[in-house]
């Protein structure tokens, strides 16, 4: 498997380089500074899409300006969230509602009662700057951070890297969403839904893509697999890939302005036994399919989002961190474990400065026998919120959301949370 897996990736990187090399670029000079959408309100919540080629020249880039001597343009955008938390349930992250933190009676954990909690660790600042070569080819570096590192306690909020990459013409290196994560299927919602049953993550890369015609792209690259998510069982040894993630995916545009999306992963999941543990490799996959469509005059939208693998829960965020992936078994072999999720929703585009959405995200897992019992096999959330644009740059509104956690032995719970925010977006 693995001189396979090498022989492939050799092979996409000479692709890629004789692609970039002899590109016929479009001839222009000049980047988009009118934005061309009037709806105060992001339909993907303010995350930024990270388009490379021509459809970076073509996109928006508004609140730009000229760097001088140069054709380049940079614009700062982010925004300043805060979050008023309303729990009912006592979910054991204060910040952020994770399925993984749904409480249970009788896991273990000290349970607690509801609370309130108000935070600024949503906010984020992103710097972008886009250029075009003489011979027409689109250059953009990107960087963007946020307040989200949980580990360093209540109030010690210090900046979290979330984007770092450069685009050269059709190709991208650095850290950003992974080629199969789907912008287009991600729920706006107004908690920060990491924890969700979402399938995609923002990884370290290296990605090509390209189109085959006006409406169809594909693109492939090597990825990070930064959270494998292997049950070491009680052996000694730790998680440690020997060859990178490899991601293929393709798009098509509709009639009504959404998209289709089809993704598929390959990769590799390994055990370093160090000194005393055994050493064990297993090989994983998944595929994915996810897109959005626009219906009425308002532009509302259905999404949806879907996948199923093999070692699949390294790439669930609900499942991140859970070991959900592969467990070592007791005769020292690697054991992946399938995971599936199924996600959809509404967004009611009720005036350009109202919307409101509706979203359900659901995962699973087949665990192993010698999973502990006590661990997530099965989440689930839904929420509803309304978000109000009352000025250009002011968005507010307010989201109820209800969450369910069931573990392998079939021990649940159900956790609610009322969430209310004001963001003032730059």
């Amino acid at each position: 498997m693995k001189k396979i897996l090498c022989y492939i990736i050799l092979t996409c990187i000479a692709v890629v380089a004789n692609q970039v090399n002899g590109q016929n670029w479009q001839q222009g000079d000049s980047l988009k500074t009118i934005s061309s959408d009037t709806n105060r309100i992001d339909q993907f919540r303010d995350n930024v899409i990270d388009w490379t080629g021509q459809d970076l020249v073509d996109a928006s880039f508004p609140n730009s300006w000229p760097l001088f001597g140069s054709k380049a343009r940079m614009a700062i955008g982010g925004f300043v969230k805060l979050d008023y938390i309303q729990d009912f349930n006592g979910s054991y992250d204060r910040y952020q509602y994770e399925i993984q933190n749904v409480p249970i009676d009788g896991d273990g954990r000290v349970s607690q009662s509801g609370y309130m909690n108000m935070h600024a660790r949503e906010s984020r600042v992103n710097i972008d700057v886009r250029n075009i070569t003489e011979s027409g080819m689109p250059l953009r570096v990107f960087f963007e951070f946020d307040f989200y590192n949980l580990d360093r306690g209540p109030f010690n909020q210090s900046a979290r890297l979330r984007h770092f990459y450069g685009v050269l013409g059709r190709l991208l290196i650095g850290r950003t969403w992974g080629t199969q994560t789907d912008l287009f299927a991600v729920p706006s919602t107004i908690d920060f839904a990491a924890g969700d049953a979402l399938t995609g993550i923002r990884r370290a890369q290296v990605r090509f893509e390209d189109k085959l015609n006006k409406d169809i792209n594909y693109a492939f690259a090597l990825e990070m697999l930064e959270f494998p998510g292997i049950d070491g069982n009680g052996f000694d040894g730790q998680e440690s890939m020997l060859l990178p993630t490899l991601v293929g995916r393709i798009t098509k545009n509709t009639s009504s302005g959404g998209r289709l999306f089809l993704g598929a992963s390959a990769f590799q999941l390994r055990w370093d036994g160090l000194t005393t543990g055994p050493d064990a490799t297993a090989f994983g996959w998944g595929i994915s399919f996810s897109g959005r469509e626009y219906f009425g005059q308002n532009k509302h939208y259905f999404r949806w989002m879907s996948s199923y693998g093999q070692g699949w829960g390294c790439n669930i965020v609900a499942t991140i961190g859970s070991t959900a992936s592969a467990i070592l078994t007791p005769d020292e072999k690697l054991e992946t474990m399938p995971a599936w999720n199924l996600g959809g929703g509404f967004a009611f585009n009720l005036s350009p400065i109202l919307t409101a959405n509706i979203n359900t995200n659901w995962f699973g897992l087949s665990p192993s026998d010698y999973r502990d019992l006590d661990k997530i096999k099965l989440g689930g959330s839904g929420h509803v919120n309304l978000i109000w644009a009352p000025y250009e740059s002011v968005n507010t509104g307010i989201e109820f959301m209800t969450l369910y956690r069931e573990n392998g032995d079939g021990k649940s719970g159900i956790g609610n949370r009322l969430q209310i925010m004001f963001k003032y977006l730059f």
